[in-house]
């Protein structure tokens, strides 16, 4: 009977002192939730989801970020609004004259000097030039200045260098300037406007290909439809490689390379290009001095490989390897495959 009474005795002490202890537990957590989650003060001013002035200063120096871009073509800015198709070579890049951006990157939210995505980042451009949400852009660099590797900028060289430069510009003895292209053009990725501002918007990353650099800029997103063809026209073409996307000394399958030949001379996504090289036999004469005076016989071509249009240009287009009998070169002739 002693034993059944210190039992019931124990079991409501221990009870009443788990009780506590949950009492403590709780009132513990309800502390540590109002020290750190913050309320909502009369002091507070909260934006509207899809509205708000982002005309703001910057505050790291003070000064407004103020948009210097053009404006925007309103008809390029409903077609940016589509959706974003898949394109395989989206960042193969091209070498363009012409091209003129609408904007740039200001700054990433959590002061980055780059990115890849998905983030928020600021542009420089608002309603002011007519921009709304959705509105999508294609971020890019420009790179260095292609020069062509055979031809001379100057018709009136009669000393050309014989051998093919490598599409940078040279100073060597009896080297002329190779003939300018235009400039090379990375894509790096595709902008969403998610919020407008007068003349500065939030935009988000949908699509990094490379990093995203503070200042890279930006033109209205379109959507790259070209006529596909298989060499289908009847006039035999010959052009040269004059650069490749990663400045690469040999290239071979799957690698990106540019060309001297563009839609103005009649390619077309889709063409198929030989790259061959001829193999000389060089013969000394007795009045020889460097290069001067050295005889040569051409042998008969030999194909390295072949090389298939993605993208073009008024003067130039985009190419993908897509066989390789030997490392290709910048300064390689090409031809249409027959």
């Amino acid at each position: 009977m002693r034993n059944a009474i210190l039992f019931i005795f124990v079991s409501i002490l221990t009870a009443t002192n788990f009780t506590w202890i949950q009492t403590a537990i709780g009132n513990d957590l309800q502390v540590s939730f109002d020290n750190e989650v913050a309320g909502i003060t009369s002091g507070m001013t909260l934006l509207p989801h899809a509205t708000g002035n982002l005309d703001q200063p910057d505050t790291e120096t003070g000064k407004s970020w103020g948009s210097h871009s053009v404006h925007v073509s309103s008809i390029a800015l409903a077609e940016s609004r589509g959706k974003l198709h898949t394109d395989p070579y989206a960042s193969a890049g091209f070498i363009s004259n012409n091209m003129v951006p609408v904007g740039k990157v200001l700054k990433f939210f959590d002061n980055k000097l780059a990115g890849t995505g998905p983030e928020k980042l600021f542009i420089d451009i608002g309603m002011q030039q007519g921009l709304e949400i959705g509105d999508k852009f294609t971020v890019y660099s420009k790179e260095r200045t292609i020069y062509h590797p055979v031809f001379s900028s100057n018709k009136r060289d009669l000393l050309k260098y014989e051998r093919p430069r490598s599409g940078f510009p040279h100073n060597e003895l009896l080297s002329s300037t190779g003939k300018p292209l235009g400039s090379q053009i990375m894509i790096h990725g595709v902008l969403e406007v998610t919020e407008v501002g007068d003349t500065v918007s939030y935009a988000n990353v949908l699509m990094a290909y490379d990093e995203i650099n503070l200042g890279a800029f930006l033109t209205p997103y379109q959507e790259v439809t070209e006529p596909i063809s298989a060499n289908s026209g009847s006039s035999f073409m010959e052009g040269y490689i004059v650069a490749t996307k990663l400045d690469k000394i040999g290239v071979g399958i799957t690698d990106i390379v540019y060309i001297d030949k563009g839609w103005e001379d009649g390619v077309h996504a889709g063409d198929v290009f030989e790259v061959y090289t001829i193999p000389e036999i060089e013969k000394k004469t007795w009045y020889q001095v460097g290069s001067i005076g050295l005889e040569k016989t051409a042998l008969l071509p030999d194909v390295l490989g072949e090389l298939k249009i993605v993208k073009t240009e008024k003067k130039t287009a985009t190419a993908v390897i897509v066989q390789n009998n030997y490392d290709m070169h910048v300064g390689n002739r090409i031809r249409s495959k027959r």
